[in-house]
């Protein structure tokens, strides 16, 4: 074929519009016949294509023991041991000796508070000495020691409540004013008035 015949047929697509873009479409058709030949159909290598559409695997969190490397024993937990408490104060039992000890306190508590006729300062000295520390405190004070109605104990004083283990007692105290009721507690070495009471 000339060269004559060779621009016929280059110029052939340009003579219109229709036969330019027919053209077009037949090299690209082309184009992507050949690919899809040679290429395998498709743009990814086989190593790449094995993983498309599968879920990547999660990394296990550092720091955490697998189920490869936790033994059965490190997975065991040890049994809580309860060690029995044991109290450190053991009330003493009740004896006649206990019960004597408190009608004796009350005794001479309620003794010393009624012979309020002498020096204030001697007064609270004596009271003091049978009472807490918080009802002498109370008692610590002038007007209290003049408004005592009683001057003297007039008979043996009876216990008329103890708890189980005689931790604390109530004894009733007779008067010139009338019975009195003793309020004391136990520390488990001394008996001790917490209150002074009319009888109710």
């Amino acid at each position: 074929m000339s060269a004559d015949g060779f621009g016929r047929i280059w110029r052939w697509p340009l003579y219109s519009p229709r036969r330019f873009f027919s053209c077009l479409l037949v090299l690209a058709m082309l184009v992507a016949l050949s690919n899809m030949i040679f290429g395998g159909g498709s743009g990814l290598p086989p190593s790449d294509l094995a993983g498309v559409g599968q879920p990547s695997p999660t990394p296990a969190p550092t720091g955490l023991p697998t189920a490869s490397t936790t033994s059965s024993a490190e997975l065991t937990v040890p049994p809580t041991t309860t060690t029995p408490f044991t109290p450190t104060f053991s009330p003493r039992p009740a004896t006649r000796a206990a019960v004597a000890q408190a009608v004796a306190i009350a005794t001479a508590f309620t003794t010393a508070w009624a012979n309020h006729n002498r020096p204030f300062d001697v007064w609270w000295a004596e009271v003091s000495r049978y009472a807490d520390r918080e009802f002498a405190a109370q008692l610590k004070s002038p007007d209290v020691q003049q408004n005592v109605p009683a001057t003297r104990v007039t008979g043996p004083a009876t216990p008329v409540e103890r708890s189980v283990f005689y931790a604390s007692a109530s004894i009733e105290v007779p008067t010139d004013a009338g019975p009195v009721v003793a309020d004391l507690v136990s520390d488990g070495h001394a008996w001790r008035v917490t209150d002074l009471h009319p009888k109710r």
